[in-house]
């Protein structure tokens, strides 16, 4: 994370340099740093970049598109349509097109501004302003579309929050079917146009005819390019972390953080969870009766599950493990299918705008990381199970979603490692990483050759999470739910099997083959260079340690699942000894230390800019990162590299002395060397070509 350090003119006092960082001496005090915790201001930025890049490769720079998708948080039915306002800001255009609205029934297309509601909750609600673009024809299977031109007359004052579908004599906040609304990525752009720079302040009078863009109908940006760039955005980092960890939108008294613990990687593990106090509002259900049913206590406590009704509030929970939140950025992309020009095999992924969650349509509306907020709330926080919006919660603001989501992708690394340019300074690590990064078996004589390669890269290329083909996200069956004897069963024999992406029912599921669940047994990809200290493993927390996840894949419900061929029919089937399973082991090993010393040396410089109790709970978290390092590379038992560990071993020691030290030069010091010793650490390890 860069430094939060900022320059100021100083009349009075003393700046004192040493190892690089600023101390003011005297009576005059700089302003106190936003409070980030694990997010970095510099990862969201590189996060704004890539998602320009690509939307302009497109060639519609000038073009907004906005999923139009049904929410269980704001809904007023239940419906399998879908839809996209692709709406031309320089040009007033907007074109909508729908799938799945009833045959013969007429449908408004609303533009709804969240600006007079009591709550300016993100939903319409009594007091918004609403501006109806048109109205559909619903065709059932069959598109139905809608082509208007923007009337720059009905706009003045007006701010496009959401996009809403609603029943033809039913307004917004009364009768809604499908929303949607602009994200991040698309309220920083288009504000930073140059067109839409030069017309920032200009909005539409009564009566005006100009011909000026209309990209003031977006909410405005995080940050707009000008030299206050970088405060603005980290304002909005620090914003969605208080949020995140702090805010518990008048529910049951849980948090984002509730579950996603910033000191635990984001998540929650039974390790960690049995050190909470009976207290703590994870454990909501054990105390209060009118949410007994919220989760499943047992299961929560003993192998850190939590109950989700990813199927809907009529259909049973299934019981899944908290994701943790690193690297993001890195595996939400959508695999796009070979229908639609594309590679990857499932046109349904393509309904949702994030592959989020363990099945890739975990998040309500469009399915979006800005809209997940709304998902987990209604799930998660209520006070009764009712789960009546306003009344059991309160639904996030668009301020407030936009900032958690500005939060979540700032967290972790941004880029792709590149397995290529890293040779590991073991030779056990180094033939783990050649066992990893093989798409598929070999074939000799036109047979399939088994044992020689673990066919890890085809889903995980360079450890991620993304596909070697689409270089996307993807959803796979890779028989995870059909392991015999799953532990979460035998604890609980009446769970409902999770049928992973999707709705619909089949009743072959489980490892019995014969049990009833929703969905196609698909599920997201996770990334692996965070896997060795985030298990346990799998969406059902159904294996402990690393190495036996590795060795799962030697078992049947791997080897005669879908994914154990690739799209074109190769063989990816898995037969890995015992030393291979250990080798490949200590290669994610090394790579989650070697991303553990990167975080933890950002977060102990970004202490370094901080005072107070924030300069002090962000070196915990850096600690935190480093005790993290130590734990996972003794956890393989063999010990590829006793010296690094000895130099994580000096920077921990060093770390908690300068927690114990005030703030000042002798803290910074020692902090200074442990990152010094860590770096080492990290080239004991491997080398890394530029």
């Amino acid at each position: 994370m860069p430094h939060l350090l900022r320059a100021t003119a100083l009349s009075l006092g003393v700046l004192l340099l040493a190892g690089g960082t600023a101390y003011h001496l005297g009576n005059i005090a700089s302003p106190e740093p936003p409070m980030l915790g694990n997010g970095d201001a510099g990862a969201l930025r590189t996060v704004l970049s890539k998602w320009q890049s690509r939307h302009e490769r497109h060639g519609q720079a000038e073009t907004l598109q906005i999923s139009l998708i049904p929410s269980k948080a704001l809904s007023s039915a239940d419906t399998a349509a879908r839809g996209e306002l692709r709406m031309n800001l320089l040009t007033g255009a907007a074109d909508v097109r729908t799938r799945g609205l009833p045959q013969g029934k007429t449908f408004g297309v609303w533009l709804v501004d969240h600006r007079g509601g009591a709550s300016l909750q993100a939903g319409p609600e009594n007091g918004d302003a609403a501006i109806q673009l048109g109205t559909l024809e619903g065709r059932g299977g069959d598109p139905a579309e809608l082509h208007a031109k923007l009337e720059r007359t009905a706009l003045a004052n007006f701010q496009m929050d959401q996009v809403v579908i609603s029943p033809s004599g039913q307004a917004p906040n009364a009768g809604g079917l499908l929303f949607g609304a602009p994200n991040l990525m698309q309220r920083t752009y288009f504000s930073g146009q140059l067109w839409s720079l030069l017309n920032a302040d200009t909005r539409p009078e009564p009566g005006a005819t100009s011909n000026l863009p209309y990209a003031f109908l977006l909410p405005k940006a995080a940050f707009a390019q000008t030299a206050a760039a970088a405060d603005s955005l980290e304002q909005l980092i620090a914003k969605g972390r208080q949020l995140f960890v702090e805010e518990t939108f008048d529910g049951n008294g849980r948090t984002c953080a509730t579950c996603h613990r910033p000191e635990n990687n984001h998540t929650i593990d039974p390790r960690y969870i049995a050190k909470l106090p009976p207290s703590d509002p994870l454990f909501v259900a054990e105390y209060d009766p009118a949410l007994r049913d919220l989760e499943k206590p047992a299961l929560l406590r003993q192998m850190g599950l939590i109950l989700a009704n990813v199927d809907g509030f009529d259909k049973p929970g299934v019981m899944r493990s908290v994701p943790h939140l690193m690297a993001l950025s890195t595996s939400t992309e959508v695999e796009v299918c070979v229908e639609h020009g594309g590679k990857g095999e499932f046109c349904e992924d393509e309904a949702y705008a994030n592959a989020l969650g363990w099945s890739g349509d975990g998040s309500p509306g469009t399915g979006s990381l800005r809209e997940f907020a709304l998902g987990a709330i209604t799930q998660h926080m209520p006070r009764t199970l009712n789960r009546v919006p306003q009344v059991d919660f309160r639904l996030p603001t668009d301020d407030e979603l936009t900032a958690m989501e500005a939060y979540m992708l700032s967290l972790g690394r941004t880029e792709e490692i590149d397995l290529t340019k890293i040779t590991f300074n073991s030779a056990l690590v180094e033939q783990g990483k050649l066992l990893f990064d093989v798409k598929e078996n070999p074939e000799r004589d036109g047979k399939v050759v088994l044992g020689e390669t673990a066919n890890c890269k085809g889903c995980h290329e360079n450890a991620g999470a993304n596909s070697s083909t689409t270089k996307a996200n993807p959803t796979r069956d890779t028989g995870i739910e059909n392991m015999q004897n799953p532990p979460a069963f035998l604890l609980d024999p009446t769970l409902a099997v999770d049928g992973g992406f999707g709705k619909e029912e089949r009743t072959d599921c489980g490892f019995t083959q014969n049990l009833t669940c929703y969905g196609k047994g698909r599920f997201n990809v996770p990334p692996l260079i965070e896997a060795a200290d985030t298990g346990p493993f799998f969406h059902n927390n159904a294996v402990n340690t690393l190495e036996e996840t590795i060795a799962s894949y030697n078992g049947d419900s791997f080897n005669l699942s879908p994914g154990a061929k690739t799209s074109s029919g190769k063989d990816r089937k898995v037969k890995l000894e015992s030393s291979q399973i250990t080798a490949i082991a200590l290669f994610l090993r090394t790579l989650n230390v070697m991303e553990n010393i990167r975080s933890s040396n950002s977060l102990s410089e970004q202490a370094m800019g901080l005072r107070g109790k924030n300069a002090k709970y962000t070196l915990k978290l850096a600690i935190a990162d480093t005790e993290d390092a130590i734990e996972v590379l003794q956890g393989g038992e063999v010990l590829p590299y006793p010296e690094a560990l000895a130099k994580l071993e000096q920077a921990l020691a060093l770390e908690y002395k300068a927690l114990r030290t005030s703030v000042g030069p002798l803290r910074h010091l020692r902090q200074h060397k442990a990152i010094a010793l860590k770096l080492q650490a990290k080239t004991l390890m491997a080398t890394i070509q530029p």
